[in-house]
């Protein structure tokens, strides 16, 4: 960060509760409530069918407040799990050159993510939706979520994860996200220390960096846009009623 001239509007230290990220997200975007906010765990690349300039202006035009996406989750061509080359910025792609869908479909866990929003939007935990504002349609606008988890520390991090949450150091409202750390760590486990990149439900294809790489995008896609619409329908609801509820 200082090698760039940043620096970061806040550090948190402690446990990681699971309110904790949430939390400091909307803590910080209130701060600017007109602009535009790129919202990214560490291990998340956004791509967009045009450049970020294009998409903000779209939605400016249109009167709309955030923009949906979904991961894609890297992987290496055969399954291992190392960890990431750090010599040149486009050597990530080409080490993890497999893209798919094991976040939906080992982990059983969301992977639509809200991935650009007005900082006056209201997202949900894990920014997986937004409880306020009005979202491109994810026919015009869907991003793709390039999600470089699975490098070298990944059981390390999940086995703490899982850990943490369990033994009650770590605050935790959903209880499904111990079970989805396990799920990849007994699978990983089960491969010999691998992810079985052949599975077909996993939905790996060559990928690079550019959005039409991933040539079964569209179909996804939209799969993905409509999945959640009467779960989260449902879960507005709730929220409605009764405002102090984390979801």
């Amino acid at each position: 960060m200082r090698r760039a001239g940043l620096a970061f509007s806040r550090v948190v230290v402690g446990p990681w509760h699971e309110h904790l990220n949430p939390a400091v997200i909307r803590e910080t975007m209130s701060e600017h409530p007109d602009d535009w906010w790129v919202v990214a765990d560490l291990d998340e690349f956004h791509l967009y069918p045009d450049g970020l300039t294009a998409v903000i202006a779209y939605c400016e035009r249109n009167g709309y407040n955030f923009v949906r996406g979904a991961f894609l989750d890297r992987v290496a061509s055969d399954g291992t799990l190392p960890e990431p080359d750090k010599s040149a910025p486009e050597a990530l792609w080409r080490q993890y050159g497999l893209a798919g869908l094991l976040t939906l479909r080992l982990l059983r866990a969301r992977p639509t993510k809200v991935t650009l929003a007005r900082g006056r939007t209201e997202l949900s935990y894990g920014q997986h939706n937004s409880w306020s504002g009005r979202g491109v349609p994810p026919g015009d606008i869907y991003a793709q979520v390039h999600h470089f988890k699975w490098t070298g520390s990944a059981c390390a991090r999940l086995a703490r994860r899982a850990e943490s949450y369990a033994s009650g150091a770590w605050e935790i409202n959903n209880p499904v996200i111990i079970e989805e750390s396990r799920a990849f760590l007994k699978h990983v486990e089960v491969h010999g220390g691998r992810i079985d990149v052949s599975e077909p439900s996993f939905g790996f294809l060559p990928c690079g960096e550019a959005y039409t790489d991933y040539v079964n995008w569209p179909e996804v896609a939209a799969e993905l846009a409509d999945t959640y619409t009467e779960f989260d329908a449902g879960r507005a609801r709730r929220r409605q009623a009764d405002p102090t509820l984390r979801l």
